[in-house]
């Protein structure tokens, strides 16, 4: 036999934008090995894909999945993704990384892990090279490259909960931690500005962690400080601007600082009061990659992302959450700020939906909104939340409505997406329990779909922003293009049933029109079949 797989006589759009055309896909081992007329040619097995489409594998820029891949479950558990046509993951988003862990940031990372997989992992690494080793030795059901998060980083140096800039010992305690990770393979450094111990960091702190991507070449992507016009984590400054674009604002001014490659992370506009100033959002990333900053974001498809409980509260309380939700007089003032700040923001309590209480008594109100879950318990909606808060530990997860956009109103939406420098991604996990994100089952297909009979792209511009384009990013030669001498991560997939059908109201539920998933040669999604023991996944080391 010529080839170990041949996908004969599909349209196949190559990851770059460029148009899609006829032609054979032919694979050895775990490569592509020819694309063209290869009608002579044998192969060991051949797959009729007339009247289909044959894309790369998506790659998912902004995932948060990469706590589930120690476990031995995962490859049942990251079947959504899959079945949707991912076969790469980039973890430690947001400034949340598994690794490194020293006994300062045990604890949160423990915290950390029972957010995203409803149970504390089993920490069995310190470095980030012990983390992907393991990776490697128990082997991984799709691809995954790893950033080191800020987060992860200061919390093992300095704290969790430690509002103080590092000291210069501290300081450079994080820079060794950050270089060992980049050294043993990390793809670039992240950061989770809205979140502690992130949303306590100075410009010059995060200067000089971006400064540590810039020389070793990697990307450096953040999870910005403010996505509302008017944010807690600028609550001891005067507002002279939206928030969100003085978020924005910062962070260009690290990228010029430092000279790292910027990836904003989930560009989004929280609140109906927010949505009009996209225009301004993007004219100003225009202007600094018109500058000379190489600077670009991602987003997701959907108007409602997910995210902790906590994070709605201002930052200077965090370190002492718990005990001004148990101090009346703290408490009432909290909830009068509350009011306030939501009806500034146009959204509130009602556009929050519980995905997971993680508090006993309270998961069953998993899937309601919190003006519903407060209803059936018999409280006012800001005593029930705060209640969620006290209960869960800060580990409840939500879902906020108003991204960009709501219901029958996307424009801010659909203008991030359209944006030539945005790559689609999930910013998603999926757990063992709980309500889920839509976005865990269906963000690539919504994009193909919805998104390209919406006009807002091409159907090969959508493949584009969720391959190649990001592969770019990621320094990538060799995967995320339908090439010879690439990865064989492909996909196939039925443009005239290709739609994804999960919802907020009843998120779990797998796409239609993906009918197969190679990774790295492997058929893991083989018509209704999928091999969930299959370990055909990399670990990308950059």
């Amino acid at each position: 036999m010529d080839y170990d797989l041949k996908l004969s006589g599909g349209h196949v759009i190559d990851g770059s934008g460029t148009a899609a055309r006829r032609a054979d896909v032919a694979v050895t081992g775990d490569r592509i090995t020819a694309v063209g007329d290869l009608g002579g040619l044998a192969a060991a097995r051949t797959i009729d894909c007339a009247g289909k489409t044959v894309t790369p594998g998506f790659i998912d820029i902004h995932s948060h999945s990469d706590w589930l891949l120690p476990g031995a479950d995962h490859g049942s558990l990251i079947e959504p993704f899959v079945r949707q046509g991912m076969t790469t993951l980039v973890g430690g988003n947001c400034g949340f990384s598994p690794a490194p862990i020293t006994d300062r940031n045990r604890d949160a990372a423990l915290d950390a892990s029972r957010l995203i997989i409803d149970d504390a992992i089993d920490l069995r690494w310190q470095s980030m090279g012990e983390f992907l080793d393991g990776l490697e030795q128990g082997g991984v059901s799709l691809n995954v490259a790893q950033l080191v998060g800020h987060g992860t980083v200061r919390a093992a140096v300095t704290g969790a909960l430690n509002p103080a800039p590092p000291n210069p010992d501290e300081l450079a305690a994080m820079e060794r931690l950050v270089r060992d990770a980049l050294d043993v393979g990390c793809v670039g450094v992240s950061t989770g500005l809205g979140y502690p111990p992130g949303i306590f960091a100075t410009e010059d702190e995060l200067a000089h962690f971006a400064g540590w991507a810039a020389r070793a070449g990697k990307l450096f992507t953040s999870h910005l400080k403010a996505y509302s016009w008017m944010s807690g984590a600028f609550a001891s400054d005067p507002m002279t601007e939206p928030h969100n674009l003085a978020a924005i604002d910062e962070i260009l001014r690290v990228g010029q600082r430092s000279g790292a490659r910027v990836q904003v992370s989930h560009l989004i506009f929280v609140g109906r009061q927010t949505w009009p100033s996209f225009p301004a959002a993007l004219a100003r990333i225009d202007a600094a990659r018109a500058a000379g900053l190489d600077v670009a974001f991602d987003a997701f498809p959907y108007t409602a992302g997910n995210t902790t409980a906590s994070v709605i509260f201002p930052a200077h309380i965090l370190p002492r959450l718990e005990e001004v939700l148990a101090s009346p007089d703290e408490l009432a003032s909290l909830k009068s700020f509350a009011e306030f700040a939501f009806a500034s923001l146009g959204f509130g309590l009602p556009d929050i939906q519980i995905m997971r209480a993680n508090a006993p008594a309270l998961n069953q109100y998993d899937g309601l909104r919190i003006t519903e879950a407060a209803e059936r318990a018999g409280l006012e909606p800001f005593d029930f939340y705060c209640r969620l808060v006290l209960e869960s530990h800060r580990q409840a997860r939500v879902l906020i409505h108003t991204y960009s956009g709501d219901r029958g109103e996307e424009e801010a939406l659909r203008a991030v997406l359209a944006h030539p420098q945005c790559l689609i991604e999930t910013d998603t996990f999926v757990t063992r329990d709980g309500h889920q994100n839509p976005a865990s089952y269906g963000t690539f297909p919504r994009a193909l779909s919805t998104y390209v009979a919406a006009g807002l792209f091409s159907l090969e511009e959508a493949v584009r922003k969720m391959t190649g384009g990001a592969a770019e990013r990621l320094g990538w030669k060799d995967r995320g293009w339908v090439r010879t001498g690439c990865a064989a991560d492909l996909v196939v997939l039925d443009t005239a049933t290709l739609k994804d059908t999960a919802t907020f109201e009843d998120p779990a539920r797998f796409p239609l029109g993906i009918e197969r998933v190679f990774i790295n040669g492997r058929a893991v999604i083989d018509g209704e079949r999928y091999d969930a023991r299959a370990r055909a996944g990399r670990v990308l080391r950059g």
